[in-house]
């Protein structure tokens, strides 16, 4: 456990130990949820291959369809997520 400053404009530095065991890069998407009195920042691509297949469609998708979808699928793994 390490403690981290925020900054002026609400940033924060991620220590490097963890942010190189995580496997993240500069310019990846973290989410961040508040979990009781805790703040938990996960790789966007937990997120993405825990829904990877679930998508099934037989056209081409566009960018905004896709987004839609994409919005749609965080709420409910969110909201199951949270059921527990």
């Amino acid at each position: 456990m390490q403690t981290v400053r925020i900054s002026s404009k609400r940033q924060i530095t991620i220590p490097s130990k963890i942010f190189n065991e995580l496997g993240i890069a500069k310019g990846d998407h973290l989410l961040a949820e508040k979990k009781g009195e805790s703040i938990l920042l996960t790789p966007a691509e937990v997120l993405v291959r825990s829904l990877a297949g679930a998508i099934k469609s037989s056209k081409k998708l566009t960018d905004e369809e896709l987004e839609k979808i994409i919005k749609k699928s965080k709420k409910e793994h969110f909201k199951r997520k949270y059921k527990k």
